[in-house]
């Protein structure tokens, strides 16, 4: 006699053969193709990491830097023979107020002081006395001959 196998075991090979339920192909990969994907995507993150390690410089000591302080202007400028674009490299005069400050010196002539910078528009006490050191003044002899 020869038995026919249960109705709800189907023919063909025994789970623990080839074509097993884990042999099978998962996400378009076979198991040897998901193991090989697996390790080459956790070896890039490994790399990853320590590449990210390395630019952090995570463990080394902080390198403290010193700075010099802010500098001042290291110039001075002739009141009467300076072009707007060299009054306008002082804060708080802009290229408007340079403009005005030459237009005027070419219309009511030469300033006799430092403190005639008054007279335009612009230019108030304060202002002056925060420019008054990077200014000077040639004497008129001195600029006759130009």
């Amino acid at each position: 006699m020869t038995r026919s196998p249960p109705a709800n075991n189907p023919p063909g090979p025994s789970p623990g053969g080839k074509n097993s339920a884990d042999n099978r192909p998962r996400f378009w990969l076979r198991r040897g193709d998901q193991l090989f994907v697996g390790t080459l995507l956790s070896v890039a993150v490994a790399l990853v990491f320590v590449h990210w390690l390395r630019l952090s410089d995570w463990g080394r000591r902080t390198v403290e830097v010193d700075r010099l302080p802010a500098g001042q202007y290291q110039y001075a400028v002739d009141i009467n023979e300076a072009t707007w674009v060299e009054w306008a490299q002082f804060d708080g005069i802009g290229e408007t107020l340079a403009k005005r400050i030459v237009a005027d010196r070419q219309a009511n002539g030469r300033f006799e002081r430092i403190d005639d910078l008054r007279r335009v528009k612009g230019i108030g006490p304060k202002k002056l006395a925060e420019i008054r050191p990077f200014l000077t003044m040639e004497p008129i002899e001195a600029t006759a001959g130009k």
